[in-house]
Parts: structure tokens; sequence; C-alpha cells
């Protein structure tokens, strides 16, 4: 049955993070090649001038030149519904992605991961969880041709080609959170009515929809991995404390 899910965070590298680690990642290349069985398709789009033939040079050129202090990415995890089949995914993956990325032209990488094998290739033995991670820069495409270095500088407003790429603010806000989280619901229950299915996801807490008669879910996520070979986290703890309530 689909589940809502759908969170939010952040790299940089003053907090210790790679862009293009973060691609590696969610695209299982890289030092992650061996949990390639997981990736159901992957695509990007608005990337510049210089990264449109290998979009993974834009995420280290982001490692290289952005400001120690700036974002390198922002990323958007979210449950697919499972009711839909992976060509009706996909194109709900895309048309989400490009409502948060198309005005601005924000360029992104974006990966399906099926849900079912751990980061090292091994079948899980957890419920099929479908899901999507999306990493976007905060960078808008104009059109400019620039160097990678020349486009993670500050922007000049009086002579744009002069500067970086423009950063979008809006992206930060917590208004914009709010509308992301409503508009993948009123998305994906689009594709689910779309293609015959009577399941819907709500976006809203549980209290907020008048339920008080159970605990709101929790998503495990890779710590779900991590319980099986072990290895004990907080979020599994949680878990199971919430289970056993």
């Amino acid at each position: 049955m689909a589940i809502y899910h759908l969170c939010v965070s952040s790299g940089s590298r003053g907090g210790g993070q790679s862009a293009a680690a973060k691609a590696d990642y969610i695209e299982r290349e890289g030092k992650y090649k061996e949990g390639e069985k997981e990736v159901a398709y992957t695509e990007h789009g608005h990337m510049p001038e210089f990264a449109a033939a290998d979009p993974r040079q834009y995420w280290e050129a982001a490692d290289l030149y952005e400001r120690e202090n700036g974002r390198l990415y922002q990323q958007v995890e979210f449950a697919l519904p499972i009711e839909l089949e992976l060509r009706e995914q996909i194109a709900l993956a895309h048309d989400f992605a490009q409502r948060l990325t198309g005005a601005e032209k924000l360029p992104y990488t974006l990966a399906i991961h099926k849900g079912e094998y751990d980061h090292r290739g091994k079948k899980t033995d957890t419920p099929r969880n479908p899901h999507v991670h999306l990493i976007f820069s905060e960078r808008g495409n104009d059109g400019i041709n620039r160097s990678p270095e020349l486009w993670f500088k500050r922007a000049n407003k009086s002579a744009p080609e002069k500067g970086g790429a423009a950063k979008v603010r809006s992206i930060k806000s917590r208004e914009w959170l709010v509308e992301i989280r409503e508009l993948w619901a009123v998305m994906a229950n689009e594709s689910l009515e779309r293609h015959g299915h009577e399941s819907r996801i709500d976006h809203r807490t549980l209290i907020a929809q008048g339920i008080t008669d159970r605990l709101p879910q929790t998503h495990r996520g890779i710590a779900g991995h991590m319980q099986q070979r072990g290895i004990p986290t907080e979020r599994m703890e949680a878990h199971a404390q919430r289970h056993q309530a």
C-alpha cells in the first residue's frame, strides 16, 4: 500500500559532505558500484554546458569551487507508490523533479531505488520500498556559458556573465518545504487515480487527519539494512519502541 514519506536535507563542505560522493551513492557508482542492482533508473537535468556530457563533473566542480559555507546540494528523498509500475513511477518522479527545479532550471540528478537491495547489492528481507533520491543545486542555469570555477562565484547582477550563477533563495524557506510536501501528495494521488488505484497518501500529520489510535510510522531506510547486519542505530531503536507501543 502507498505510504507517505518525504524528507529534505542538504550537504555543505563545512558539514563534511561531498556532492560527488552523494551523486555516486544515489547512482551506485564509484565505490558504491557493487550495489548497482538497487538502481532502477537515473536522469539528469538543467546541467550547464561544462557538465552537459558528464553530469558528475557538475558535482565535482561544486566540491572544488563552491564557497566553504555554501550548500553543495539540496536533497529530497521520497517514497514512490508501490502500486505503480516502473514506467509510471519514472514519469511521476520526473514530473515532480521538474516542478521543483524547472522554473529556475536548477541542475539536478535523480535516481530511483528499487528498495530491494542493500548498498552491497544483497537482497534484503524487508518489504520492497521503491523511493527516489533527488539532489539539485541552488544555482539556476541562466544559459550563460561559464567555466566551472566562475559558475560557483558570487553572482553579479549588473553583469551576469562576469559573475557566478545566481542562487535561488526560496528553497531555504519553511514555506517551500510545506509547499513541496503537499505538492508531492497531490501529484502522487493524481497518478494513482489516473492509473486506476484506490490507494491515496496524505502529507498531513495523523493528528491533522483526525487519527488518534496509532503512532506515526518511521522510515527505516539504510538503518533497516544496518540492523540486518547486527549494527544498532537510534532510528531502529525508536522504530522498535513505536512498534511495541
